[in-house]
């Protein structure tokens, strides 16, 4: 099997390059991953580390929420950054931090992502501790919407390939990233490819269906901005399950309403200023800065199926921004038909190539 067991194994298999100064970029709690055990892991082979939390535009983590670590915790802050050099006319931009730093490592997890294909890799580095203006370009919607950009494409992604160029450009030279409870480490994109293809990301189903219920787990059901990338997961895959008009359960507790961060916050602005279901934002001059490109995911899908959030604790916010929210569970409003899956971000249903007729 791909990987290894733990990440004490990954980093022995493939130790980091050694520098007297160490940057270490790991997750918020919005991602997967055991961020105490990657760097007791890496504890043995790093001199003077400071960990950096990679926030891109999401809120601070609250102290209770934040891990033990053996080193120095700091939080990422987007407008406190250097330049490194323009990708792709993306301006690059990195924490003024790693400026500092001799050796600049990544931690984080490889699964599905709308734009990168999968995360992982230097998204660690180039979007967690990326500047406002970097991010705010990266995700301009004619970029997300680009030709090759797609969930679990790694090939010919233009989103990918500027995300990898502004790791390199800020120093990222190594990762360890958790794949489907394995541990890869090594050169960011290596690991990338390795952990993406140990990963079995979908799986067949003979027939549309005419509603599916999607449980997101609760580091990504805090807030709506999060939790909705499980319904454009699915809704935007290459061949979603789904019958014309299909409805999408998305059961989500969404405690912070739309979301706290800046991003989600210029989210949440947009889809209150723009009429439910937010076609709007599909034409004319693209909406400005980073976190209103999920809008644009959102649009896409409900240009073609219904969405409803069930299991929420916030109904009246969703509300605000014309979103169909209900504080029951999904149990009671899904039809007895409706596809279940446990997984989102992990394992999604598609419709096998040559799929049933009903």
């Amino acid at each position: 099997m791909r990987g290894h067991a733990t990440p004490e194994a990954a980093v022995a298999a493939c130790p980091p390059p050694a520098g007297a100064r160490v940057a270490i970029a790991v997750p918020d709690g919005t991602r997967p991953v055991d961020v105490p055990a990657a760097l007791a892991a890496l504890r043995p082979w790093v001199g003077d580390a400071v960990v950096h939390v990679g926030l891109g535009l999401h809120r601070p983590m609250q102290p209770a929420e934040l891990f033990a670590s053996p080193f120095p915790v700091v939080q990422h802050d987007p407008d406190d950054c250097v330049r490194t050099r323009v990708v792709d006319g993306v301006p690059g931009g990195v924490s003024r931090a790693l400026a500092r730093a001799d050796v600049v490592l990544g931690v984080g997890v490889v699964e599905l992502h709308q734009y990168a294909g999968f995360s992982g890799g230097h998204k660690a580095v180039s979007v967690g501790l990326g500047a406002r203006e970097t991010l705010d370009a990266l995700h301009h919607r004619d970029r997300v919407t680009a030709p090759g950009v797609a969930l679990g494409n790694l090939d010919a992604n233009p989103f990918r390939a500027v995300v990898d160029a502004l790791g390199e450009a800020a120093g990222c030279a190594w990762a360890l990233d958790v794949a489907g409870g394995r541990w890869f480490a090594g050169e960011p994109r290596a690991v990338l490819r390795e952990a993406a293809g140990s990963l079995d990301c979908w799986e067949d189903v003979p027939r549309a269906v005419p509603a599916a219920v999607l449980r997101v787990p609760p580091r990504k059901a805090v807030n709506f901005y999060q939790a909705s990338r499980a319904a454009t997961y699915l809704a935007l895959s290459a061949r979603p399950p789904l019958v014309e008009g299909a409805t999408l359960y998305l059961d989500a507790a969404c405690p912070e309403g739309m979301g706290e961060g800046s991003g989600e916050r210029a989210f949440a602005a947009l889809a209150t200023a723009v009429p439910y279901p937010w076609a709007a934002v599909l034409r004319g001059p693209a909406p400005v800065g980073a976190g209103t490109q999920r809008l644009v995911m959102l649009a896409l899908a409900l240009s073609r199926y219904r969405l409803v959030v069930t299991g929420c604790r916030a109904p009246e916010a969703l509300a605000a921004c014309g979103i169909e929210a209900h504080a029951e569970p999904a149990e009671a409003f899904a039809p007895s038909g409706a596809l279940w899956v446990a997984d989102p971000f992990g394992r999604l249903p598609r419709l096998a190539a040559t799929p049933t007729q009903p």
